[in-house]
């Protein structure tokens, strides 16, 4: 009796304990920097208080929470984690097949009189944060603008005319419920029309949330906009108009939230005001999203699966006239609205169509159930009919002025250069180009024979890491064949089509030739200028004209620059070379960067690098860069006063040992070197900024 009695006791004492919990369920936040957990419950007790978090992740990855997580409360104290409860801190918690997992984390007890905090898990730039988390299970009343409010908007309001016109679009605006210490960098997106490259402007955020600035265009057209990286919306920008946007954070935490989604919205996601707000206003408050059924993510992978390139083709064209019909019918949106969805529906569909070859491959990988490595080597590139390309003349989309709109049409320009096509004899094989060729050495030839022979046996080819090396040696070769393939596909195949070699999309072919040689740090020739004015839209010469004087003033401005240093590799035995090359570096961590000037990935990646070089300043670490004759001189000149480092340029035997050397079969490679000389890592293509800074981190450690 006397147990029972102290048990009784055990359990209202925890029935007491219990009820004096602070206990908020899925309490709302203003924002975050990934979608990868949420705060289900928050516990304060007596003796601590208990996160307890989903986590949402691709199935067979992990995840991994820092034991240096805390949590900032509004009183400005830090509050460190105590432990973990189905995770183990600082491990990697590896999600299972439902790609959902929960667990709890535990921080000490917080006073009564916090009613705010953020979870910040390190103070790392990619680690977890939640900022905002209110414990009284509400939001403070919205602070909109009453004139943000109260703005009639004009949905009878046109597209602008579709034409090329230089012009910058300024942007305002503001980031509702902002502070400071928010790590939530702000940025544009838009893909230049001449490099077809997608380019990254960050906008400056001030302490109080407000911002500006000013966005280069082509035409008035859509740009894309994160707040994070988690928040993405297009928006619609017009040459020469200002747009002012007001984001709710808030909205958009809830509405991108597994777990609060079906709450009570609170207000809009972006209040807009000037320049087309009416069109900006509709397709940021479109809960259709009639342009998902282009977007691979929301695709059915086994409707893919197996198909003919046949069968691909008229299961897209079928999904676009349904698009197209839906558009058309209806009469809620305005005219500019639906205009701009017609555009961008014709892009994307004759993207996905020019895409077959990878989309069905991407398919069969996701759908076979074998190993992706091997489910690459097993796929069969898909037949194509005679006419599988007579979607070109049946959409007619590539010399619209409408595609100006859309934010990819230079991408779709590009692109349509490359496709797969049956070629004149002359143009249907490389390896016969090449041999053609009386600068390929015979002792080369043979070994391009026997590879060819090899893969046409369906053997493994011999020499694979030698025909590495004669892919870069005859680099020169490989150009002017994939250049020649690219003028038969636009004269013999496109204009066959279209019924014409004239037009928006003729035009911008050539001019991005010469957007690609300034890209290159080649400038422009008086002879390149002369072809350009005779173009009939004023806008090429006047774009390419800046381009090129951009690029004439960054080789001015690179010849008095400082932090790179040109070195000979010097007459050494080909054994040699490589040490003799990182000697004088000995003590010091070394990252060699194998690259050539006309490499795209090789440039990307050293502008990726560039803050974390920055931040590595001051430690023994060295930067040494080395290319071949490939590179040419002069651009090579140019480019590597804006790269800081160590710099050779090798002759083409030297390339070529250094190539079999290390069994370098493409550019860029990576090699780390550690203090005493050893190579301890090596990279063939770009891994990421994150490894190549752990790795350079933990190099120095020992």
């Amino acid at each position: 009796m006397k147990q029972f009695g102290i048990l009784l006791l055990a359990m209202v004492s925890c029935c007491l304990l219990q009820a004096k919990d602070r206990v908020v369920k899925q309490p709302p936040f203003i924002a975050r920097n990934s979608s990868t957990i949420e705060i289900d419950r928050v516990v304060v007790s007596d003796t601590a208080t208990i996160l307890d978090v989903r986590a949402f992740f691709r199935p067979r990855n992990w995840i991994q929470i820092s034991n240096e997580s805390y949590l900032l409360a509004d009183n400005g104290e830090k509050y460190p984690i105590r432990s973990g409860n189905g995770i183990t801190l600082g491990e990697k918690f590896w999600m299972p097949d439902s790609g959902e997992a929960s667990f709890s984390l535990i921080f000490p007890l917080l006073p009564p009189t916090v009613q705010v905090i953020d979870f910040i898990e390190s103070d790392c730039e990619d680690c977890f944060k939640v900022w905002g988390i209110h414990l009284d299970g509400k939001l403070p009343e919205l602070d909109v603008p009453e004139k943000v409010k109260k703005l009639n908007l004009n949905y009878d309001e046109p597209l602008p005319k579709a034409e090329l016109k230089d012009g910058k679009s300024v942007i305002t605006g503001r980031l509702l419920d902002y502070k400071k210490y928010y790590a939530l960098p702000l940025s544009c997106r838009i893909c230049d029309l001449l490099t077809a490259r997608f380019e990254d402007t960050e906008i400056k955020v001030n302490e109080d949330g407000t911002f500006r600035a000013e966005v280069e265009l082509y035409a008035p057209t859509t740009v894309s906009f994160s707040v994070g990286r988690d928040i993405h919306f297009d928006v619609f920008l017009v040459p020469d108009g200002v747009l002012d946007m007001t984001v709710n954070l808030r909205e958009w935490s809830r509405s991108e939230s597994k777990l609060l989604k079906n709450k009570r919205a609170d207000g809009k996601k972006v209040y807009f005001s000037g320049t087309m707000a009416a069109l900006n206003d509709e397709m940021i408050t479109d809960d259709e999203h009639l342009m998902d059924v282009w977007g691979m993510v929301y695709w059915n992978m086994n409707d893919l699966y197996n198909m003919t390139a046949g069968q691909y083709k008229a299961y897209w064209l079928k999904k676009h006239e349904e698009t197209q019909s839906t558009i058309r019918s209806d009469q809620k949106r305005s005219r500019a609205y639906r205009d701009l969805l017609s555009a961008q529906n014709d892009l994307l569909c004759t993207l996905t169509l020019t895409r077959v070859t990878s989309n069905l491959a991407y398919a069969y990988v996701q759908c076979c159930g074998l190993p992706a490595r091997e489910a690459y080597q097993k796929f069969k590139q898909p037949e194509l009919s005679d006419d599988f390309y007579d979607y070109i003349r049946q959409l007619n989309v590539l010399n619209s002025p409408a595609m100006l709109y859309t934010n990819s049409y230079a991408d779709l320009v590009r692109g349509m250069g490359y496709i797969r096509v049956k070629m004149d004899d002359q143009l249907s094989d490389i390896f016969a180009f090449i041999l053609s060729s009386d600068k390929v050495s015979a002792e080369d030839a043979k070994i391009i024979r026997e590879f060819k022979a090899d893969a046409d046996a369906g053997k493994s080819p011999a020499h694979q890491e030698k025909m590495g090396e004669l892919r870069i040696k005859y680099d020169s070769l490989f150009k002017e064949f994939i250049s020649m393939q690219q003028d038969y596909i636009l004269k013999k195949v496109i204009a066959g089509y279209l019924g014409t070699d004239q037009g928006l999309f003729f035009d911008l072919q050539k001019m991005m030739r010469y957007a690609q040689k300034i890209s290159d740090f080649t400038p422009l020739t008086m002879q390149d200028f002369g072809e350009i004015q005779k173009m009939n839209d004023p806008y090429y010469l006047s774009r390419l004209t800046r381009m090129n004087n951009r690029l004439l003033e960054t080789i001015e401005a690179n010849k008095k620059k400082k932090g790179y240093n040109v070195n000979e590799s010097g007459e050494v035995k080909d054994e040699d070379l490589f040490y003799s090359i990182i000697s004088k570096f000995k003590g010091k961590v070394i990252l060699v960067d194998f690259w050539a000037t006309w490499c795209g990935p090789c440039k990307m990646a050293m502008k990726q690098m560039k803050p974390m070089k920055k931040d590595l300043e001051g430690k023994d670490i060295v930067y040494v860069f080395i290319a071949g004759e490939n590179s040419p001189k002069e651009t090579w000149d140019n480019m590597i006063p804006d790269i800081h480092g160590e710099h050779y340029r090798v002759t083409a035997a030297q390339w070529k040992y250094l190539s079999k050397q290390f069994s370098i079969q493409g550019v860029p490679t990576y090699i780390i070197v550690d203090k005493e000389g050893a190579v301890i890592q090596k990279h063939t293509g770009f891994p990421g900024v994150d490894t190549v800074k752990k790795e350079l981190m933990k190099a120095l450690e020992k």
